[in-house]
């Protein structure tokens, strides 16, 4: 499946162009994830963690340096496709909110795209 990109419209109103992580890209970070997942088999299906447990597998992914701020400074710097904006133009929900598309996995993403997962 190609990689895709999309213009995402921001809080102030402008658009900014991304594109989602290629495979390559992901691959290193989503190992880590997985390292880290496989550690907490135990606690059943994530759907079902306790709060508690949600807490402590994103402290172990951070600690894996697999989590959210990680994933931003890994993908948002080559997939914003804008020359005129950077990640540093962005707040954290704008940042958020194209991280969710660049991995494939919010609504934002068009039908087709591939979920992180």
């Amino acid at each position: 499946m190609p990689v895709l990109s999309k213009e995402i419209e921001l809080d102030d109103g402008s658009k900014i162009l991304v594109r989602q992580a290629s495979g390559r890209e992901k691959i290193g970070l989503e190992s880590r994830q997985a390292r880290v997942f496989r550690k907490f088999r135990h606690f059943g299906e994530p759907t079902s963690w306790t709060e508690d447990q949600q807490f402590e597998f994103s402290d172990a992914l951070d600690e894996e340096g697999a989590g959210i701020a990680t994933q931003i400074e890994t993908w948002l710097p080559v997939c914003i496709m804008d020359e005129e904006r950077t990640i540093d133009d962005l707040n954290t929900a704008e940042m958020l909110r194209v991280l969710a598309f660049i991995r494939g996995d919010d609504e934002l993403a068009p039908e087709g795209a591939a979920p992180l997962e």
